[in-house]
C-alpha cells in the first residue's frame, strides 16, 4: 500500500523547501513529517481545509509506502473517528499534510536568529 498521487499547493510546496532548507533532508522525509504535524494538531472533528490558490505542486506516487502508510492511515482514521476508504485516506493526507505545513511556516517565521528548528520539531 502506498499513497497515490497527490496535488500540493504551490504555497504549500514553498513551505516544504523552507522546511528542507532549514533541517536539511530530503522531501520524502519533508513530506511525513508535514503529515505528522497536520495530524497532531489536528483538533478532532475540525478537518482541515485547503485554502484555494494558484498552481499545483505533484507530491509522486509511492512517497508515504508500506509501515509509513499503515501508519498515517490508522492516525488519519483515528482522528476522523470513522473507517474511510483509500481515496478518502489520500485525500486526507493532502489535507493534513498542507494543514501541518501552514504550522512548519508558522513556527519558523517565529524562531529568533539563534534557535534551530530541528531543536523546535523535539519539543
Amino acid at each position: 500500500m502506498a499513497n497515490r498521487k497527490m496535488s500540493l499547493s504551490m504555497e504549500g510546496k514553498e513551505t516544504l523547501d523552507l522546511l528542507l532548507e532549514h533541517i536539511d533532508c530530503d522531501r520524502p522525509f519533508g513530506v511525513k513529517l508535514a503529515l505528522a504535524k497536520g495530524i497532531a494538531n489536528a483538533n478532532g472533528d475540525d478537518t482541515p481545509s485547503i485554502k484555494n490558490s494558484t498552481g499545483k505542486w505533484t507530491i509522486p506516487d509511492n512517497i508515504i509506502r508500506e509501515d509509513d502508510y499503515l501508519l498515517f492511515k490508522h492516525l488519519i482514521i483515528n482522528e476522523i473517528g470513522s473507517t474511510i476508504g483509500d481515496e478518502e485516506v489520500d485525500k486526507s493526507m493532502i489535507l493534513y499534510i498542507e494543514y501541518g505545513l501552514g504550522i512548519i511556516k508558522e513556527e519558523i517565521s517565529n524562531l529568533s536568529s539563534l534557535e534551530d528548528y530541528r531543536i523546535k520539531i523535539l519539543e
